[in-house]
């Protein structure tokens, strides 16, 4: 990595100077080697820039840089260097100059000097002449990138930040160790090591998919709890393509893994150099969770787009609030579905934790396209439009019956387990309902709004999962393709409910009786106790500590449970009642929604 020095006089003179007159060796190496590239270099600039009259001004610059690289280090080709010393060498004599003469910094000579490396870099790469691994010029190229700043989108101030920290060792390593502190950048570097050790000789024996699920076994004391199991073979996908993005790893098509140029620089994270392969390792992993999915249905769409606006909200200043009600043009599996995306970023560390999806500086600087994906309506025809922002017209969820219902119903009894007092709901369920219409039941019988992940497990928690065909998520069954009637058909029959995978609400869902139809409102409440608690309050240990503390005025986390009331929309004067019920809100939700 460049090492980042003082911009102080060197006391003995910087190495290009110290024979000043005297035309080395290594530099007539370096001329003869230029030399002979020089009609295949005009040829590739002629073809890939702009201005093929800027090309020998370009090998001009490399020529007298790489020569003073050679006097300093060694050099045998041109096409044959150490990228990281280059890059400190680099680094070294720009800061020089410019120290020696301030002009130099107004005039943009490192800017010059860095974007005459990177036509350079490029040409070697697609001449195929680099003579070391692709993976450490690849390395090189983003390097120049991140220094010259015409490199990035246009007009982006985000730049001149990431700018401002490498020029700080103070800034660097302060951003560096917020890095660090990421359990994405934890589970990294656990899979680097493990990689290296005792992954190494499965990477040539296993086919990827294999390898990845054995890693995600292997790391799975690493990887946050909150991640759901059907996510975690992708998620050690992301973190080893950024690993290898930022060269901290070498992964043959044959043979054995093997470190990489930076790898020292994930590992031990301690020294203001290591920032940069840190952040682009960052920047690396949120290209891949953010990415645009493909393929996918409309709802996969709608969700991402969802997810994708809450980030720029974040990034704007402007955060959603995690307990916001669901708005009426998303439907409930791709509001879910979006809190889904969000809540995984959050448990990576890359989403602030609190009451809103707050963007970390780091991330904010380290995101390069969500927001641009999002805003550029050419990426998108009508198709997707419609199913990231919804329909012109608004279309219900579900038909409303045409003529009342006069088969046979279902009794349940809901209970929501572990909560002392008992929490219960008895609600009348037609038997032609499939489980994602029981779902809505049962999240307008507790008043929760939906945002979270949910599960049917048939056989007790453990057993048949079923669930909303979501991306990426292992659900056994479609729970819209599975009839109620198929799992509930006479008294004592039982399945389990488990909402929000952070909070873990388990509800038991128990057949009291098979009733036949009364021309009522169907699905409707008949009976319940107490108030059910409140979305994101920390399961039921959680809820109960804060029916305690709001109990307790001069407990001092009194004012804190209020702040987290009144995002609910509760007024400070509003008293909780846990012993509340009120059968026929309960009711006036269940029509809406049917």
């Amino acid at each position: 990595m460049a090492k980042k020095k003082k911009k102080q006089k060197p006391k003995q003179g910087h190495p290009a100077r110290l024979q000043e007159g005297v035309v080395s060796l290594d530099r007539v190496k370096v001329g003869r080697g230029l030399d002979a590239l020089t009609p295949q270099f005009v040829r590739w600039f002629s073809e890939n820039r702009d201005d093929p009259e800027l090309a020998l001004m370009v090998l001009a610059a490399v020529r007298e840089t790489l020569g003073i690289y050679a006097e300093v280090v060694g050099l045998d080709k041109v096409t044959d260097f150490d990228p990281p010393k280059l890059l400190a060498v680099l680094s070294s004599m720009i800061e020089f100059e410019e120290a020696e003469n301030p002009d130099a910094a107004d005039n943009g000579l490192g800017t010059m000097i860095y974007m005459a490396w990177a036509d350079y870099v490029e040409f070697l790469r697609d001449a195929g002449l680099w003579e070391r691994e692709a993976e450490s010029l690849e390395w090189f190229r983003k390097s120049l990138e991140a220094q010259d700043p015409f490199a990035g989108d246009d007009g982006i101030d985000e730049n001149d930040e990431i700018d401002e920290i490498m020029a700080s060792d103070e800034a660097s390593q302060a951003a560096l160790a917020e890095i660090a502190a990421m359990p994405i950048s934890k589970l990294g570097r656990a899979f680097l090591a493990w990689t290296l050790t005792e992954g190494k000789n499965l990477w040539a024996s296993l086919p990827a998919s294999e390898f990845l699920e054995t890693a995600a076994i292997a790391l799975a004391d690493q990887l946050p709890p909150e991640v759901h199991e059907s996510r975690r073979g992708l998620m050690v996908a992301v973190v080893l393509s950024a690993l290898e993005s930022v060269s901290a790893i070498k992964l043959p098509e044959q043979g054995k893994p093997e470190r990489g140029v930076t790898y020292e620089d994930i590992m031990q994270h301690e020294d203001a150099d290591s920032f940069e392969p840190n952040f682009y390792f960052i920047q690396a992993c949120l290209d891949s969770l953010l990415e645009k999915p493909e393929g996918g249905d409309d709802a996969s769409l709608e969700a991402w787009g969802l997810a994708a606006f809450w980030i720029v909200e974040g990034i704007e200043g402007n955060p959603h609030r995690v307990a916001d009600p669901r708005d009426d043009q998303w439907s409930p599996k791709v509001w879910e579905t979006a809190h889904v995306r969000m809540h995984e970023l959050r448990v990576l560390g890359l989403i602030e934790d609190g009451e809103a999806y707050s963007v970390p500086t780091i991330v904010r600087l380290a995101i390069t396209d969500v927001e641009q994906d999002l805003l550029d309506e050419d990426e998108f025809d009508d198709t997707d439009l419609d199913a990231m922002f919804g329909p012109d017209d608004d279309e219900p969820k579900r038909l409303k019956r045409e003529t009342p219902y006069t088969g046979k119903v279902l009794q349940l009894k809901l209970t929501l387990k572990d909560a002392k007092p008992p929490i219960w709901r008895r609600v009348l369920v037609p038997m032609d309902l499939n489980l994602g219409d029981l779902h809505d039941i049962i999240q307008a019988s507790f008043d929760w709004y939906d945002g979270h992940l949910h599960s049917f497990y048939e056989g007790g928690f453990g057993g048949t999962s079923y669930g909303p065909e979501i991306d990426d998520m292992d659900y056994q069954k479609n729970e819209a393709e599975t009839l109620v009637s198929s799992l509930l058909q006479q008294e004592k029959d039982r399945l389990d409910y488990l909402y929000d995978f952070g909070d873990n609400w388990e509800v038991r869902i128990d057949v009291e009786k098979i009733l036949d139809a009364d021309g009522g409102q169907l699905p409707r409440c008949t009976g319940g106790r107490r108030m059910a608690p409140m979305e994101d309050s920390g399961g039921i240990g959680g809820w109960e500590a804060k029916l305690d503390i709001l109990d307790d005025p001069t407990d001092p986390e009194y004012e804190e449970v209020q702040d987290w009331l009144s995002n609910f929309g509760y007024e400070e004067e509003y008293e909780i009642d846990p012993a509340y019920f009120n059968k026929d809100e309960v009711n006036a939700h269940l029509e809406f929604e049917f």
